[in-house]
């Protein structure tokens, strides 16, 4: 296919999506006359951006029917959408009384156009390969994309009880946080969203704690679609999939492994939540919104007060917090962990000797997440037994004690007030935080990985020794430069953003730190003062939040340049330091 008519298809569908995401923004105004016009008449110009797009390429084919032959999956998706289109456009009519079809209409339309997108900018050539090539920049674009189009969706009206609607930054600050699965919010999602509003919530949640590209992919290996070089080598940087022959079983066991963790989880909070709750189908609502949002380790809660009400629920506080912690180690590291346990299993009855070994990777995300517990609990509990806590009987306080130590992984759930918290108690919570989890998976942070690296870089340091060791295996040096940058990045990033805010905000220092902290370790834990930062201090969230959920190295590879060839050396220079 001719590159020219390539980037043109492109170019249309792009147009098409901004129209889409105009539209949305629009239809808040549905009342008034002139914004119905305007509606319908860009709603027309889409569908006939996307019938050129489709059909442009026929002119370079000497026969039609080649062209019907090769492209006949494209043809027929498109011939079902405008099918589609006709179908909601007739249904709604021109003065719609559905918020309901208006909603399901934009949810068609938008991941229609999102996936022609992707589908374009992998055949382009020239600066969209480049970008394709790039699986940073991809990744960052995707982010950025479904953020904003689940910001408009958000300011639908079907979104809000009551007439009014949310204003744009609160949308994009909601959906924002829901992508970047953090859970922070200005908003009460328990009274200021609809039914339709948390089902756009729980989906923006589902799509970033896998990832958009993850979907798109899984879809496209579902259906035995052929993926080029640069799809997989996109997908396998999202994936930290390093062999992209065993890609499609990487990919596998991630969905998979998703959707059971979390309807198992489903299954025990829909016990728990029917105690209280009572058997019935928004009690199911209630358990699935939550296993999505604490396997994301998002921490949105549908409750006013968190998860309060539930500290001494054993069956609530246990199922979230070991579906957390499974969300916050990564699918590599389930992957592993469930292999060794059949492994061990099987050779017991056997009487044979183990025959899988955990990886290297594997055994420190496990150590590591063990030790953070243990710190992290014991921590809590001996700093807040007497304080936050006082009024907890004795199983209170330790459940309580290890759900904070849990949550504070990057998850964002609360079974224990945060007003009368302690400062050495917050200091405590902003260092954990600012670890998170493991790569690899949902949580956020620096990573408990990073940090392994650079406790061993020390450790061979006193020791004297020439190479980084952790568990009797040397470090790459490629790697050691990697975890030093990702915790200077993360340090300089946070510091600045607490410094911007002490200029812009009049909030008390240590809970402004926390939010910070909070935000770019994709936490969601909060003190309650969220809602009262300025427009500014919530664009210096937003933007911390997006840079937490993409990581620290995404941003830097997207933004550096590519490795030079030459070999040239330069002289030593002599530095003298501490």
């Amino acid at each position: 296919m001719n590159t020219i008519v390539i980037k043109l298809r492109t170019n249309l569908s792009g147009v098409a999506f901004i129209l889409s995401l105009a539209v949305l923004f629009l239809q808040q105004f549905y009342a008034s006359l002139a914004a119905t016009v305007v509606i319908h008449t860009v709603d027309v110009v889409i569908l006939l951006l996307i019938i050129v797009e489709t059909f442009l390429p026929i002119r370079q084919e000497k026969y039609v029917q080649q062209y019907f032959q090769k492209h006949g999956v494209l043809c027929l998706s498109t011939l079902l959408f405008c099918a589609a289109f006709i179908f909601f456009k007739i249904k709604i009519g021109f003065i719609p009384t559905s918020p309901e079809l208006i909603l399901m209409f934009a949810l068609i339309k938008n991941i229609f156009l999102f996936g022609k997108i992707i589908k374009n900018t992998a055949d382009s050539a020239g600066g969209t390969e480049r970008i394709m090539l790039n699986p940073a920049g991809t990744l960052l674009i995707s982010f950025f994309m479904v953020i904003i189009t689940g910001a408009f969706l958000l300011m639908l009206p079907a979104a809000t009880p009551g007439t009014g609607h949310l204003d744009f930054l609160t949308a994009l600050f909601t959906a924002t946080s829901a992508v970047c699965v953090t859970g922070l919010s200005v908003i009460n999602i328990a009274t200021d969203l609809t039914t339709v509003g948390k089902v756009i919530l729980v989906l923006l949640i589902q799509i970033g704690g896998l990832g958009i590209m993850v979907f798109s992919f899984f879809g496209m290996l579902a259906f035995r679609r052929k993926l080029s070089i640069a799809e997989k080598l996109t997908v396998s940087y999202m994936v930290s999939e390093d062999d992209m022959s065993g890609l499609f079983k990487a990919l596998r066991v991630i969905v998979g492994s998703t959707f059971l963790v979390e309807a198992i989880s489903a299954a025990f909070l829909f016990l728990g939540f029917s105690r209280t709750m009572g058997v019935s189908v928004k009690t199911l609502g209630f358990a699935a919104f939550h296993a999505v949002s604490a396997f994301c380790n998002a921490g949105f809660a549908l409750f006013s007060n968190n998860l309060e009400s539930f500290t001494g629920d054993p069956i609530i506080s246990l199922t979230i917090s070991f579906t957390i912690i499974l969300g916050g180690i990564g699918f590599a590291v389930m992957y592993d962990t469930v292999r060794k346990i059949k492994s061990e299993t099987h050779n017991a009855f056997r009487k044979k000797k183990a025959t899988f070994f955990l990886p290297l990777n594997t055994q420190i995300v496990l150590a590591m997440t063990a030790g953070v517990l243990f710190i992290s609990f014991a921590a809590f509990y001996l700093l807040e037994h007497t304080h936050a806590m006082k009024d907890f009987s004795l199983r209170e306080q330790y459940l309580g004690a290890f759900f904070q130590a849990v949550t504070l992984r990057t998850a964002g759930f609360s079974t224990v007030s945060f007003a009368s918290l302690t400062n050495a108690t917050l200091l405590m919570m902003i260092f954990v935080m600012f670890v998170g989890g493991a790569s690899g998976s949902t949580a956020g942070g620096i990573k408990l990985n990073t940090v392994a690296v650079v406790f061993a870089f020390f450790r061979s340091f006193l020791k004297n020794d020439k190479m980084v060791v952790i568990k009797k295996m040397s470090i790459p040096d490629e790697q050691v430069k990697k975890a030093f940058l990702i915790f200077g990045f993360g340090l300089s990033i946070v510091s600045a953003a607490i410094f911007v805010l002490t200029v812009t905000e009049t909030l008390p220092f240590l809970p402004m730190a926390f939010e910070t902290v909070s935000a770019f370790a994709t936490v969601g834990l909060s003190t309650g003062i969220t809602a009262q930062f300025s427009i500014v201090g919530k664009l210096i969230l937003i933007f911390l939040m997006f840079i937490g959920r993409v990581g620290p190295l995404t941003i830097l590879t997207a933004a550096g340049k590519k490795e030079h060839s030459d070999t040239a050396e330069y002289p030593y220079g002599a530095i003298s330091l501490g």
